[in-house]
């Protein structure tokens, strides 16, 4: 068991730690840090020589985070981030965290990734009153009152808004290891319509298929169709067939192996996640901070995918 007490906490250690963390790069890392990449280095390595474990793996110039340091960046991902909102609390002159938060977004997104980040908020400001409402993918019109909407696709109207594109969304085929059972591994494309797929409305097989495997899904059997996203990855859980997702999605699935990745090419829709705000003069100091707290999870999620998303 490792023994350290408050007094010995290297905080400089863990920063570097954790920006390497979330990145798998340490030239990103000391950017992020404004320090040299040697010094994010050896940040690292004598965090690695205290605990007397490594954190890494190191294969092929690349690093990958091992069970040990993903145990640890959570810990200090969360404890930093509490420092972080407690010294903001201190600010006098700031406006109150009471009140309501009222957020939308879609089924989806919600499932799969707010209720995550509403967890973390509640627990560190319990005093905000959090109020979700749900929104349909492409909606063309927000809820009259709102603090943040987490959008897949921008509004019609974005006048008196403020939007940021969170995500760009890129889908790749994931499926339960259960379906797998007595299958071969495939060995290109075309071999996906050996599965039942999985559809919803945004008729992502089909542009799938046009890009990767020359639109092979002539006398296909087995299609099950839905009416979303989200209902067809609940399916895709289920062992029902493959479903097409976004990392964010099924990070957990793909971290706890309840979800594999069938094939490293995702393609993109030309629809993209959007966090969208009121214009200035209505944002709150709740809703910066809970934005600040999306952003964050998102950080952390990529830090575990290569640039092909798989789980390292």
């Amino acid at each position: 068991m490792i023994k350290i007490g408050r007094r010995q906490l290297p905080l400089n250690a863990l920063r570097a730690f954790e920006a390497a963390a979330h990145h798998c790069h340490l030239g990103k890392a000391s950017e992020q840090l404004g320090v040299t990449q040697g010094a994010v280095s050896q940040q690292v390595r004598s965090l690695e020589a205290l605990l007397g474990q490594q954190l890494f793996e190191r294969k092929h110039k690349r690093l990958y985070l091992n069970s040990v340091g993903k145990r640890l960046l959570n810990a200090v991902t969360e404890g930093l981030d509490t420092i972080t909102k407690g010294i903001v609390q201190l600010d006098s002159d700031s406006q109150s965290m009471a009140g309501e938060l009222i957020l939308c977004s879609t089924p989806s997104i919600t499932n799969n990734m707010l209720i995550t980040v509403m967890g973390r908020f509640n627990r560190i400001y319990p005093e905000v009153t959090l109020k979700l409402l749900q929104i349909p993918p492409n909606t063309p019109v927000l809820p009259d009152e709102y603090d943040i909407c987490v959008c897949f696709g921008l509004p019609d109207d974005t006048t008196n808004m403020e939007t940021r594109k969170l995500i760009t969304t890129r889908f790749y085929p994931i499926v339960s290891p259960t379906l797998m059972l007595n299958r071969a591994q495939i060995e290109n494309e075309a071999e996906l319509l050996n599965f039942p797929l999985l559809h919803d409305r945004s008729r992502g097989w089909l542009n799938w298929f046009n890009q990767f495997a020359n639109g092979q899904t002539k006398g296909h059997e087995g299609n099950i169709f839905y009416s979303d996203n989200y209902q067809a990855l609940m399916a895709a859980r289920l062992g029902q067939g493959v479903a097409l997702a976004e990392y964010y999605e099924v990070a957990a699935d793909l971290t706890s192996g309840q979800l594999v990745l069938l094939n490293s090419k995702g393609i993109e829709l030309g629809i993209d996640t959007y966090l969208v705000l009121p214009r200035k003069d209505r944002q709150t100091l709740r809703s910066l901070i809970f934005t600040e707290f999306i952003e964050q999870y998102l950080t952390e999620l990529a830090g575990f995918f290569d640039p092909e998303h798989r789980i390292v």
